[in-house]
C-alpha cells in the first residue's frame, strides 16, 4: 500500500520501544494518525517526543515494534517515506555558519539532486518562501522565523 485509502492511518505506531545507552526513551508506545487530522505532541523533557518524531521521519530506527508512514515501514522504505515527510528541528546549531544558499544546496545534494536541478529547486524555494533577497545571508543572522522558512 502506497497511499492511505479511506480510513487507513498515515502514521501507524504499534508497541514501539527505543533505548539510548541503557536509558529507555520509549517503551511500548502505540498510536495512529488519520488522514487530514491535526495533532499536538506534548510532554515533559525526556518523555520521548523527539525520539518518536525522529523514528517517524526515518532519522532513527525503532529497536522494537512497528512503524509505518503512508503504509511504508520505516525500516525498509526510507526513501519512499523521506519523499513525503520531513522534520524541522527547533534549532540550527550545526548549520549556523552556512548561507541560506549553501544550506539549501547541501540538502539538495544530500537528496541526490544534480547541480542544475538543485539550482532550479533552490530558486523556486527561495521565491516560494519570499527569501530571494536573503540567499547570501548567514543562517545565524536570520530571525528564528526566517530560519524556519529555510528549514521548511
Amino acid at each position: 500500500m502506497n497511499h492511505p485509502i479511506n480510513n487507513q492511518p498515515v502514521i501507524d505506531i504499534q508497541n514501539v520501544s527505543h533505548s539510548f545507552k541503557g536509558h529507555r526513551a520509549l517503551q511500548g508506545i502505540s498510536f495512529q494518525v488519520q488522514p487530514q487530522s491535526l495533532h499536538g505532541f506534548v510532554g515533559p523533557n525526556g518523555a520521548g517526543k523527539t525520539t518518536t518524531l525522529k523514528i517517524i521521519c526515518t532519522l532513527l530506527r525503532p529497536q522494537g515494534g512497528k512503524v509505518e508512514v503512508f503504509g511504508h515501514d520505516v525500516r525498509s522504505s526510507v526513501k519512499e517515506i523521506r519523499k513525503r515527510i520531513g522534520f524541522m528541528p527547533d534549532h540550527f546549531s550545526t548549520y549556523r555558519q552556512m548561507t541560506v544558499f549553501e544550506y539549501l544546496d547541501f540538502f539538495g545534494a544530500a537528496y541526490g539532486l544534480g547541480l542544475e536541478q538543485r539550482n532550479q529547486v533552490i530558486n523556486d524555494v527561495l521565491t516560494l518562501t519570499d527569501m530571494d533577497g536573503r540567499k547570501d545571508s548567514l543562517i545565524s543572522g536570520l530571525s528564528r522565523g526566517m530560519q524556519q522558512r529555510v528549514s521548511l
